[in-house]
């Protein structure tokens, strides 16, 4: 009972949100069991995205080519992160056999018998999961009400003056929208979508982490065996307890490795994905912030310049994410080899004690999540996102400047 406790409040609150999608992996589901409500989930989001914001602001970029205002709106405030959510939600489709076998492994190790200590290491990288999920989701579906409460404040203050009907995502379709109740039923459409992308965007980055910060947990467990291989105090006291103990904690690590390298390999694209939207979007909704405060600067448009300041918010926060897990990951992974340096490995034979010298060789190649497998997510990577933004940000202000 508490292992079934501990592991739903480890994945309640992913397992809610991407089941609301239809791309939560549970093992525990058979192929023919509810598999068809879970399709028909993702299907039904992945076709709002598409159909009314993904596609509709891809075709009205041409019509609005040239005017950066337009241009940054369209692309920051809806259109990369739209896209970025569906490509999020068909990694996690297609790849769902893998991400089921690693969500197995989750359950397995929760259930698995454990001294307290190793408990109370996964309760907390739970806990931290869990902050990270809730805060998360908060920030975004916040700033998402915000955006279109904004939104529907001007449309009906545009309406009342007999002008220009505005939607809530300015968008292209290829057919008059101007009538009632196209008009509404595409504006609520354009909300489920955007409430459907927010849901796998911010779902699927806690899933993530949640994953990558058990294998962690799981790190430090296994360096605590290591490290009390050799101890007086209940350790292993003879050569054949300490091979076989030493198999089984080479076999872990392996297991480990490999399930690192399951995430980096199925999530590799997401990232490199996610770290050009980032910066993009840092760019882009800097210059709107400072378009806010120069050109309505009279106006005291303090919710729109909420609004802004809550957007970049959200990309610096999930950027975060990925780059304190990346790092988490980095430094656990190669720790390994100091707690096989800790352990009392001179209380047995030379021979004996050389095999651990393969551990610690293993162990020195760090693991890592990358971007297209060549930019390795930690704080320093943050930090260089975050600066090529601003510098990207002054050359546009900069440009826009000379035009006016």
């Amino acid at each position: 009972m508490d292992a079934d406790r501990d592991l739903n409040f480890a994945i309640g609150w992913n397992r809610f949100n991407l089941g609301l999608i239809g791309v939560w992996p549970d093992p525990l589901q058979s192929p023919g069991k509810r598999g068809g409500l879970s399709q028909l989930r993702f299907l039904t989001a992945s076709f709002f995205m598409l159909s009314f914001m993904c596609i509709p602001q891809l075709v009205n970029l041409f019509f609005i080519w040239g005017n950066v205002d337009m241009m940054t709106e369209n692309l920051a405030t809806a259109n990369i992160p739209m896209a970025n959510a569906f490509i999020k939600a068909v990694t996690m489709w297609r790849h769902r056999k893998v991400l089921k076998q690693l969500v197995e492994y989750f359950y397995q190790d929760w259930h698995a018998s454990k001294t307290s200590y190793e408990r109370t290491t996964m309760l907390r990288n739970a806990s931290v999961v869990r902050k990270i999920s809730i805060w998360c989701t908060v920030l975004t579906q916040t700033m998402l009400t915000m955006y279109i409460i904004l939104r529907i404040s001007t449309i009906v203050k545009l309406q009342r003056n007999n002008s220009t009907r505005l939607m809530i995502y300015t968008a292209y379709f290829p057919f008059d929208i101007t009538r009632s109740p196209v008009f509404e039923l595409i504006c609520i459409c354009q909300i489920l979508s955007a409430y459907s992308g927010t849901v796998i965007y911010t779902g699927s980055d806690s899933f993530i982490s949640m994953l990558v910060l058990h294998v962690c947990g799981q790190f430090q467990n296994l360096r605590g065996r290591l490290k009390n291989l050799v101890d007086d105090s209940g350790g292993v006291k003879t050569t054949e307890d300490f091979r076989n103990e030493l198999a089984q904690i080479v076999k872990r690590h392996e297991h480990l490795n490999w399930f690192a390298k399951r995430i980096e390999d199925t999530f590799n694209m997401v990232f490199l994905f996610q770290i050009l939207s980032c910066t993009v979007q840092l760019c882009f909704q800097g210059f709107q912030v400072f378009n806010t405060l120069i050109n309505d600067g009279d106006e005291s448009p303090t919710f729109q310049l909420i609004f802004l300041v809550s957007f970049v918010t959200f990309v610096l926060i999930h950027l975060y994410v990925y780059c304190y897990v990346g790092e988490m990951l980095l430094v656990q992974s190669t720790e390994i080899s100091l707690s096989a340096y800790e352990s009392n490995w001179f209380n047995v034979p030379g021979k004996e004690a050389r095999s651990l010298l393969f551990i610690m060789r293993r162990s020195t190649i760090p693991l890592s999540l990358t971007a297209g497998n060549f930019g390795v997510f930690s704080l320093q990577l943050f930090s260089k996102i975050v600066k090529t933004s601003l510098g990207y940000l002054s050359v546009l202000l900069t440009v826009t400047d000379r035009k006016e």
